[in-house]
């Protein structure tokens, strides 16, 4: 995979989680903390542990692993107050511009971005003179 299918996989998977955590909160499902506040757990946790080393810049890198592990440590704070019963405040940071809204979109924002720097540049072709011809769509310097 490259890394715009793996950002939007890991974008699509983390998204899924607020589902998850209304069916916990409804009694419909059970989550486990442990596995839900650890970042290696999850693809996009071992993605970055691996293959994201080799992918981004270190300060990207940085980045990406702080804004993961933000949402992850959320998304426990969620399940933590499920579990301790302070339902209001589950619903809150599930809820429209929550705390899980929030992560959730910075770090999207952030991964999107990432994907984008990454598209390959189209190559400029040389002519048959030896003169490079720019891409189509390229603005040409004006003499």
């Amino acid at each position: 995979m490259g890394i715009k299918s793996d950002i939007e996989y890991a974008i699509y998977s983390h998204g899924a989680w607020k589902a998850r955590f209304r069916s916990f909160l409804s009694g419909k499902a059970g989550l486990d903390l442990s596995a839900i506040s650890h970042t290696e757990s999850c693809k996009l946790g071992k993605w970055l542990a691996d293959e994201a080393r080799r992918m981004l810049s270190p300060e990207d890198h940085v980045k990406a692993c702080e804004l993961h592990a933000h949402f992850h440590r959320v998304a426990g704070d969620i399940v933590h107050n499920i579990k301790q019963k302070n339902f209001s405040a589950a619903r809150q940071a599930l809820g429209p511009a929550g705390a899980f809204d929030q992560a959730s979109h910075e770090m999207g924002a952030f991964l999107r971005t990432l994907a984008r720097r990454s598209r390959p540049k189209p190559a400029n072709k040389t002519t048959e003179d030896g003169a490079v011809a720019e891409p189509a769509g390229t603005p040409q310097a004006s003499g």
